[in-house]
């Protein structure tokens, strides 16, 4: 910096001694200026030096980077591999680690379709674990939703639908949660039967996990399970008037019962298959109205259901849905 300093201060007397023409014409000839010292160029050496150590910071950080790219390139991939792509690189004059790795992505990325099938394998193998009931049922748990957080992320179909239900529940009544699992399966194909609402997947995986945490917690497992396996002290199961016997119950509430709907109002928005016979629909408003079901005809009326009359509800449905 000091000897630019010098340069710049002497350029006006060395190209007044380099000029060709007589004294006369070039002018007075400039004094020698005063040689520059540290004072000169503190502050501008200061600012400089605060400049160099920001880049020479960002530039570690960036090459710490690239090293790690780098090794992480030359652990993973098979010398044999790397090596010819390194060649022709550098023999078309274009080798940079951005475009190795792209190289190696063209040549080695597997295609959407590999990659969907190996996620629906990855799948369908946490499945087979559950079933041989030497796994930990936490541990299960924790890969199950990490393979079916990938599979719904690829939409495979596994994990859509009644059968992707069917499929986890039959899982866990073999060897996890027999009781429970043998329970809720017998629910869930009952209600699809009868077009009935039905849990979401996640919403049967969130129940068992907190079983298996409340297992945990009370240390009494299969005391938890054997109360579960009791249908008619379930929590999550209901008496409604389209079971003959009030010992038979199903998992959604009244409200949502579509047969029962279908004998008050006439008609639903799903209509079960098979449909119920005329005499089922009004043995099922015989069964509403009397004194046993009170507390459910009134919440039913909450909800604007009309009950009165409901022993002479006309149905609406299409012709040839009934068959004797």
């Amino acid at each position: 910096m000091i000897e630019q300093l010098n340069a710049e201060r002497n350029a006006p007397l060395v190209e007044w001694e380099n000029d060709a023409r007589p004294e006369a014409e070039k002018g007075a000839k400039p004094r020698a200026p005063r040689a520059a010292k540290f004072d000169d160029v503190k502050e501008e050496y200061s600012f400089r030096l605060k400049e160099y150590a920001v880049k020479q910071a960002s530039w570690s950080t960036q090459s710490s980077r690239y090293q790690n790219i780098w090794d992480w390139v030359r652990r993973t991939v098979e010398p044999a591999l790397l090596a010819p792509h390194l060649e022709l690189l550098v023999s078309n004059e274009n080798l940079s680690l951005q475009n190795v790795v792209r190289a190696l992505r063209d040549k080695f990325q597997p295609s959407e379709e590999n990659t969907r099938e190996q996620v629906r394998e990855d799948y369908k193998r946490i499945l087979d674990r559950g079933k041989i009931g030497s796994i930990d049922p936490k541990v299960w748990i924790t890969d199950w939703y990490q393979a079916l957080a990938r599979a719904q992320t690829y939409r495979i179909a596994e994990v859509e639908g009644f059968l992707a239900i069917k499929d986890f529940l039959t899982v866990v009544s073999a060897k996890l949660l027999p009781t429970w699992g043998a329970q809720q399966l017998a629910l869930v194909v009952e209600a699809n039967a009868l077009g009935e609402p039905i849990r979401t997947l996640e919403q049967y995986g969130k129940i068992f996990e907190a079983l298996i945490q409340e297992s945990v917690r009370s240390g009494s497992r299969n005391l938890i399970f054997a109360t579960l396996g009791d249908r008619s002290s379930s929590p999550s199961s209901y008496n409604c008037p389209c079971k003959e016997s009030r010992s038979e119950r199903h998992a959604w509430a009244p409200s949502d019962c579509s047969i029962l709907e279908l004998a008050v109002k006439g008609t639903t928005a799903k209509p079960p298959s098979p449909p119920p016979t005329e005499a089922q629909l009004k043995g099922i408003r015989e069964r509403l109205v009397s004194k046993q079901y009170e507390r459910v005809r009134a919440q039913l009326e909450k909800r604007g259901w009309k009950i009165e009359g409901a022993r002479e509800a006309q149905i609406r449905l299409p012709e040839g849905v009934f068959h004797a």
